[in-house]
């Protein structure tokens, strides 16, 4: 009954104390620090072993199952548990016809590294669990009396080797994943553990051999109750900080999980700034979850299709509730017809939220196709269209060698303006080519880029004549390198120079 009542008040206390236990800095690199005593562990254990196999002998279990007991120390570098163990193996013989072991025993002295992950690094996890994945590389001392083939084991003549022969000594490996149980205080924590091993024989002539294990054990730091008072110093503080900060909404006292940024875009495709009064804003909804505070800082930028800055907003604290944009760019440029343009939030968290999470920056992006723009030249009368996502083939006016995806953007496209145009009602349009004068010279412009300008003007007039327009209203043109939309010197716009625009005139 006392015992009981003991056991009973330390999970008690141990619950008090706990806001996770065992050193771990939340982060994947350690963090800098001097050797501090509290931080030293010794572990203890032991479990089941699986039949070992020798991998040149096939899926043959050479021994029957067995067990092991490890004894280890090391030291809790901010959550990287760095030590040395030993453990011992012993299995028994095998039942199976060729299984040609009498009895094994490993004597295995390894450096082992493992992961701490708590709470602290994967912020789902409850206080109660740590899961330890780790590796680790060694010595094997073999010893072991065996059958050297089945022969000899139906005759009964058994071979042995002794501890520390020559050739029984190998280098040893293992990876394991262990669940721990911290219950609130380093004194001692338990825990389950899984691991596979292998190592090289050459005493009988074996090879690679391999088994695994499954095993019980527990971990103590001798000074853990530094480690414990810590933490309960840690809370103490917080708790003192929380009763002298002004009451927080019931919004920010359950704030637990991970902040998040996220952004709406509304449309999200076929936007037409264009002045019609359809399709012509676009409505970009930032917003932030589980921040404690508002944040410090946040930036909306709209990326245009070559991954340029096209547009950008930015500001201090609280994020705006909804931002309606133009399709203008900053310096008052327009999006092209059939574009994709890539939109991105950042948002930098206060030092609180920054700290808590771990998160410097929260981001999130989303993207927006613009549709066909009948920009107005003459309200009522005269509209242009300019179009940069027609393709052709190099230096040709067809469309048969480009990839079937930009055939299938071409298909798209025209079908589009097509159907733009036929709304418009009884219209005149102009198709006019333009090209990227590279040399900047009137030598280039008359001679190729104008020609094939013109060419490529006449084969989209065909492939609107095939889409349902009377030829008699459509005309093409090329203009070469006129009217360039980027200057010469400006070779990273150069791509807004390659297009096609259409004059569409109403008819008197």
């Amino acid at each position: 009954m006392r015992l009981r009542t003991f056991l009973l008040a330390f999970a008690l206390s141990s619950a008090a104390l706990s806001i996770g236990a065992e050193p771990d800095n939340g982060k994947f690199l350690p963090s800098k620090e001097l050797i501090v005593p509290n931080h030293v562990f010794f572990e203890l254990g032991g479990g089941l072993d699986f039949p070992l196999e020798f991998f040149s002998q096939g899926n043959i279990a050479m021994t029957s199952y067995g067990g092991h007991f490890f004894a280890g120390a090391g030291y809790n570098w901010s959550g990287w548990l760095l030590g040395l163990e030993y453990t011992h193996d012993m299995w028994g013989e095998g039942k199976g016809e060729y299984s040609l072991m009498q009895n094994f025993r490993n004597n295995i002295v390894e450096f082992k590294l493992r992961r701490n992950l708590s709470q602290k690094s994967i912020n789902w996890l409850p206080e109660w669990l740590e899961i330890v994945p780790g590796a680790g590389i060694g010595i094997n001392f073999i010893t072991t009396d065996y059958y050297p083939s089945k022969h000899a084991k139906d005759d009964g003549r058994l071979s042995s080797v002794s501890l520390f022969q020559s050739g029984a000594n190998c280098l040893f490996y293992d990876i394991s994943l262990e669940l721990a149980f911290p219950v609130g205080s380093d004194t001692l924590i338990p825990f389950i553990g899984a691991d596979y091993n292998a190592f090289y024989d050459t005493s009988i002539g074996g090879g690679f051999a391999g088994f695994g294990r499954v095993y019980l054990g527990f971990r103590t730091y001798p000074l853990g109750v530094i480690n414990d008072i810590q933490r309960w110093r840690e809370k103490k503080k917080l708790q003192e900080l929380e009763s002298s900060t002004p009451p927080q909404t019931e919004t920010e006292k359950t704030v637990t999980g991970e902040p998040l940024a996220r952004l709406s875009i509304t449309p999200n495709e076929d936007f037409t700034p264009d002045g019609d009064g359809n399709g012509d804003t676009v409505h970009l909804k930032p917003s932030v979850q589980n921040l404690t505070e508002e944040p410090e800082s946040w930036t909306i930028t709209v990326f245009d299709p070559k991954g340029a800055v096209f547009r950008k907003w930015s500001g201090n604290g609280a994020l705006p509730e909804n931002i309606d944009w133009d399709g203008k760019s900053d310096s008052g440029e327009v999006v092209f017809s059939r574009n994709i343009y890539t939109v991105n939030l950042t948002v930098i968290p206060k030092e609180n939220d920054r700290k808590r999470s771990g998160k410097n920056e929260l981001t999130d992006s989303g993207s927006i196709k613009t549709g066909i723009l009948m920009i107005v030249i003459i309200p009522e009368k005269k509209w242009k269209i300019i179009v940069n996502t027609i393709h052709f083939d190099a230096d040709r006016a067809t469309f048969d060698r480009i990839p079937k995806e930009q055939q299938e953007e071409n298909r798209e496209t025209l079908d589009s303006i097509a159907r733009q145009i036929k709304q418009t009602g009884n219209v005149n349009v102009l198709i006019e080519g333009y090209a990227n004068n590279v040399s900047n010279t009137v030598r280039e412009d008359r001679e190729e880029l104008v020609p094939l300008s013109k060419l490529r003007a006449q084969a989209i007039q065909q492939e609107l004549v095939e889409r349902g327009l009377d030829i008699k209203t459509l005309s093409a043109a090329g203009r070469g390198g006129a009217n360039p939309l980027a200057a010469w010197e400006d070779r990273a716009n150069w791509w807004k120079n390659r297009r096609v625009e259409f004059i569409v005139t109403r008819e008197e």
